[in-house]
């Protein structure tokens, strides 16, 4: 009876561990915490890029210049804090879950009723600032750039394919969202002078380029103009230590050179872990 009751223990444990290991495989919890089916949702990363001054809402706790913004799927508001400028939602190395199929998309600016606590989002006609839809599909991942359109905001969808890079390599691209029209911009590595990415224009979105993790000395990314080395600021660098074996990296141009300059909108880029 005792090597009877044994082998009923070992067998149940089999099955809850397989039972474990399979909804491990197919689940993901959102950020309210609820259990969803990872085939049955898309996944989604905003990017908030949009260096204008305006529109803003000239109210606390908008403190910062330009627009704080939820973004809205299908009537339901994603983002729990409002998306300021350079912000990432959910955060710059996780995505988020979202519908699939045709999904009508709202951006609208960060209004809140102070009157009650806590705060609520209440919009005045306007602050829509802009509406679009989008084809998910379940499974695959997709980024959002909120970037700048001449005469209005715009949100550019880019499905993220997210091959594994090789061991001992990392995979970058660069997202161009320059406030400058007609900047097109270039990536080269210092350490031999090669041209790894080429001619990104406005609001346009590289493939992905695998480079080897440097075996000797720091690796040094110089970001220039199609024509010339950026000199306001200067070349900016990514130095080697913050790359990861395995790991995918979106390196995002932001901001304008544009003079009178903007404080704390100059021409930057930020770097955002896909994988």
């Amino acid at each position: 009876m005792k090597k009877i009751h044994i082998v009923a223990i070992t067998i149940l444990s089999a099955f809850l561990i397989y039972g474990s290991c399979k909804k491990r495989e197919i689940t993901k919890v959102n950020e309210n915490f609820d259990v969803v089916d990872s085939s049955k949702v898309a996944n989604i990363k905003l990017v908030q890029a949009f260096a204008g001054n305006t529109p803003q809402i000239p109210t606390a706790p908008n403190l910062t210049t330009g627009p704080q913004v939820y973004f809205y799927a299908n009537g339901k508001k994603l983002n729990g804090n409002a998306l300021s400028y350079g912000g990432v939602w959910p955060s710059p190395n996780v995505y988020a879950v979202a519908p699939t199929g045709n999904v009508t998309f709202h951006v609208v600016q960060a209004r809140l009723n102070l009157g009650v606590v806590p705060n609520v989002p209440s919009p005045f006609a306007g602050d829509t600032l802009a509406t679009f839809t989008a084809n998910l599909v379940a499974g695959k991942f997709y980024s959002f750039y909120m970037g700048d359109t001449v005469p209005f905001v715009r949100v550019t969808v880019r499905e993220d394919m997210l091959q594994i890079p090789d061991e001992g390599t990392f995979k970058i691209r660069l997202a161009n969202f320059s406030m400058n029209i007609r900047d097109t911009f270039k990536v080269s590595r210092r350490s031999d002078g090669i041209e790894v990415i080429s001619n990104i224009a406005h609001k346009d979105i590289s493939n992905w380029i695998q480079v080897p993790l440097p075996i000797l000395e720091a690796d040094t990314f110089d970001l220039r103009r199609k024509s010339d080395l950026i000199t306001a600021p200067p070349a900016l660098s990514f130095i080697s230590t913050t790359f990861i074996s395995l790991r995918m990296y979106t390196m995002i141009v932001r901001g304008t050179s544009a003079l009178p300059a903007i404080p704390g909108k100059g021409l930057a880029v930020g770097v955002i872990t896909n994988r």
